[in-house]
């Protein structure tokens, strides 16, 4: 009886160690570190029709990198802009156009945010943001 009570125990502590080490481990995932949104900054007069493309180029830890942001999954995302200001017009793989809104004249953020793809098990992952710039006339 007391061999299978060490047994047991050195089971539960080898699972335990495996457990931990697994946890403690960095993911397989190709994961998405950074983004940068080209061009940095836009002014929408200087675009023919008013409307400005945005590409979004991540930065991974693994290659291809740096490669376009594709918003699906595991990338899963979107772009943001204030709509008082403008419009997207346009998406495309890594990119989003946009054009300002009817009357609007200031700058504007727009943002591209994505899913790292950091997630292990049934965590959740983390999102990244890049932003620009957008100067409506």
């Amino acid at each position: 009886m007391p061999q299978r009570k060490i047994l047991a125990t050195v089971l539960f502590a080898a699972a335990l160690v495996l457990e931990t080490v697994g946890c403690g481990m960095s993911s397989s995932n190709r994961v998405l570190q950074s983004i940068a949104v080209n061009p940095a900054t836009a002014d929408a007069q200087n675009f023919p029709n008013g409307q400005v493309q945005f590409t979004a180029t991540g930065t991974f830890s693994k290659p291809p990198s740096p490669s376009p942001v594709t918003f699906v999954a595991p990338y899963s995302g979107q772009w943001f802009v204030d709509p008082a200001f403008a419009t997207i017009v346009g998406t495309g793989t890594g990119t989003a156009t946009f054009q300002c809104v009817a009357g609007a004249s200031g700058t504007t953020t727009v943002r591209a945010t994505a899913s790292a793809n950091s997630a292990l098990g049934t965590q959740m992952s983390i999102a990244v943001n890049g932003t620009a710039t957008l100067t409506c006339p």
